[in-house]
């Protein structure tokens, strides 16, 4: 085998193998509201049987909330409108519950969505139905984008509000349609750049929300979560995927 035949078989062992990594294999940073906080890679916890789990309150009407796990705390005093960072845990919510000032027994997760892959990562959005009611929404976070884009997804954490059209403003093509309450309608991977989003009623011309020009970095992944009853508010977190940490 001639060395240039061997270099190119090289070359094309590389280009499968890198196809095959899992994109999840470095630390991950997210930023909320200034704060940021860094969580470990996903696939390191693959094979101790572990997923990564975080909590967004999404009641911006209500208090702090604490997070337990078989009555023991995970995350205490969450403020409304804010994220906490991803923790460990096993393959199992069946004893996870968000419990409020006043409320003993606390919110549960659904039975359909208490069991997680391992390896995977979560985020459990608590949000109001009403005014005495919550409920928990698990959502699977695949945070990394196509190579070249950044990622954006839309959570309707609203209560009363009507199912949203999102698209960018001046553009006529939806980037996401009909998205209902407590629902989000997946990712989408944009070019980099600023927009700035409007957020409408499924299929009506008037605009119920517009944001403030969002700048989109290459590689990041941007949570925009609706809240809010007869008037619309909003806030968002971004995650980015960290550079590997050098061996020593």
């Amino acid at each position: 085998m001639n060395r240039s035949f061997q270099t190119l078989l090289a070359a094309a062992a590389l280009v499968v193998a890198g196809g095959c990594q899992q994109k999840d294999s470095s630390p991950i940073k997210t930023t909320s509201a200034g704060e940021t906080n860094v969580s470990s890679p996903a696939d390191s916890l693959k094979a101790r049987g572990q997923s990564l789990v975080r909590v967004v309150n999404a009641v911006t009407s209500g208090g702090d909330v604490s997070v337990l796990v078989s009555d023991q705390p995970l995350f205490r005093d969450v403020k409304p409108g804010s994220v906490t960072d991803y923790r460990e845990i096993t393959n199992n919510l069946a004893n996870f519950s968000v419990r409020a000032a006043g409320i003993a027994d606390g919110f549960m997760i659904a039975e359909k969505e208490r069991i997680l892959r391992k390896g995977n990562r979560y985020t459990i959005f608590l949000i109001a139905e009403n005014i005495s009611k919550s409920t928990l929404r698990v959502v699977h976070d695949d945070l990394i984008p196509e190579s070249g884009k950044a990622r954006i997804r839309v959570i309707h954490a609203a209560p009363g509000g009507p199912a949203l059209d999102v698209n960018i403003a001046g553009a006529t093509d939806k980037l996401f349609s009909g998205v209902n309450f407590t629902s989000e309608a997946g990712y989408k991977d944009l070019a980099p750049g600023t927009v700035t989003l409007e957020l409408k009623a499924k299929d009506r011309l008037k605009v119920l929300l517009r944001l403030p020009a969002m700048d989109l970095e290459r590689g990041t992944a941007t949570t925009i979560v609706i809240t809010g009853a007869s008037n619309l508010g909003f806030f968002t977190f971004t995650d980015a995927l960290m550079a590997k940490t050098p061996k020593a």
